[in-house]
Formats: structure tokens, sequence, C-alpha cells
């Protein structure tokens, strides 16, 4: 089950990366919706589950595993 953490986080993260994203497009000549549009949004309903997916894996390993 998707939690509403897992749900709103890669959004909030979509939102965050527009600005460099936009800059990156305006820079480089490329055309926002026809080519970063789409994906980013695919990208963000992708993520998630994997959100999910990660959230309930590392939930279940000790603090300090990677010490």
């Amino acid at each position: 089950m998707v939690s509403a953490k897992d749900f709103w986080r890669p959004i909030v993260g979509t939102i965050a990366l527009q600005p460099p994203t936009a800059f990156w497009c305006y820079i480089t000549g490329t055309a926002y919706w026809s080519n970063l549009g789409l994906f980013t949004v695919i990208a963000t309903l992708y993520l998630m589950p994997v959100y999910a997916l990660y959230e309930r894996y590392w939930s279940n390993r000790t603090a300090d595993t990677f010490k």
C-alpha cells in the first residue's frame, strides 16, 4: 500500500526540480514539454510505488547497518 508520504514525496521532489529543469531547457534550447515534461510526470508516478517499497525495506533495517 502506498502511504501519503510515498505519494507526496515524488510530487514535492518534482516541483522542487522544476526551476533548475526550466533553466537547463532555457540554456540548452530544449523544448520543455516535448522533451522533459511528459517524462517528469511519468517518472513521478513511477516513483510512488518505488518509494513505498523502499520505505518498507528500509524500516526493516537496523539504524547502524551502514556505520
